[in-house]
């Protein structure tokens, strides 16, 4: 009776497609402006525009490791704290908790709209951090407009876009130590 049950689970769980998530052939990608710059300043705030790097990998390696690393992104408007309930049906932090009240009134949602980009670039930054660099990653400096257009909001074209620029020759740059 337990193989039964177990023959069956084991049936409906759908099988992975192949070929599915493939990462996009790399000539079809237009990278930003990626030359390097000798600014002292950009080079200082390195910490707050970056891009990542490994020496050795290839671009389906880094399209996978970046992949791996998106999973841990905060989704925007889902409450982190817990305890909390999460239907069968739905998954977690995917839907917007209309419970959160903002009790600062309105000169706190000024403030908190003011430093709220912030936040949110520091948050996401970290968590890529913490996941990349133990895979061997390293940061090199970017300026701010190339480096939005190499994020792209996040965006499922990002991954292919950093994979693309962690598998090119390393920069003539002093990588990211903060």
């Amino acid at each position: 009776m337990f193989l039964r049950v177990l023959l069956a689970v084991q049936l409906a769980v759908p099988a992975p497609a192949s070929g599915q998530d493939s990462p996009p052939d790399p000539a079809s990608l237009t990278l930003p402006d990626m030359t390097p710059i000798r600014d002292a300043g950009i080079i200082r705030d390195g910490w707050r525009h970056f891009y990542f790097h490994k020496a050795g990998v290839s671009y389906a390696e880094a399209y996978e490791d970046f992949r791996d690393c998106y999973r841990f992104l905060p989704v925007p408007g889902a409450n982190g704290l817990l305890p909390m309930f999460v239907p069968w049906t739905e998954r977690p932090g995917a839907g917007h908790d209309p419970t959160r009240v903002n009790n600062y009134g309105l000169v706190g949602s000024i403030i908190g709209g003011l430093v709220q980009g912030t936040i949110d670039r520091r948050d996401r930054q970290s968590r890529m951090r913490r996941c990349m660099e133990p895979k061997g990653y390293v940061r090199y400096p970017l300026a701010e407009e190339p480096w939005r257009q190499l994020i792209d909001s996040y965006s499922s074209r990002s991954i292919a876009l950093q994979a693309l620029v962690a598998s090119r020759p390393a920069p003539d740059l002093p990588q990211v130590t903060r």
